[in-house]
């Protein structure tokens, strides 16, 4: 089977690969220092301090909304990768 990842990079330079959005915000969420009580807590977290750092306003919800504003303000970039399992 092919699975299309998407290599993530945050402005410090940490690494994830992800399926989806979803699957990005919760591995964020593991490494966080502060991974709130669920992932919409952690989304909002993001999304309120995304819009601190940037001036952008950043939507929570859905994963996908708040990666495609990560993406857009430039706190994360991407790099397509292909993997056969």
């Amino acid at each position: 089977m092919t699975t299309m990842n998407t290599e993530y990079q945050t402005i410090d330079g940490a690494r994830f690969v992800a399926a989806d959005a979803t699957e990005l915000m919760n591995q964020l969420r593991a490494d966080s220092f502060n991974p709130e009580e669920d992932l919409p807590g952690y989304c909002r977290a993001t999304a309120r301090a995304s819009k601190i750092q940037t001036g952008k306003p950043h939507r929570a919800w859905p994963p996908q909304a708040l990666v495609d504003d990560l993406l857009a303000s430039g706190l994360i970039s991407t790099t397509d990768k292909t993997t056969n399992h």
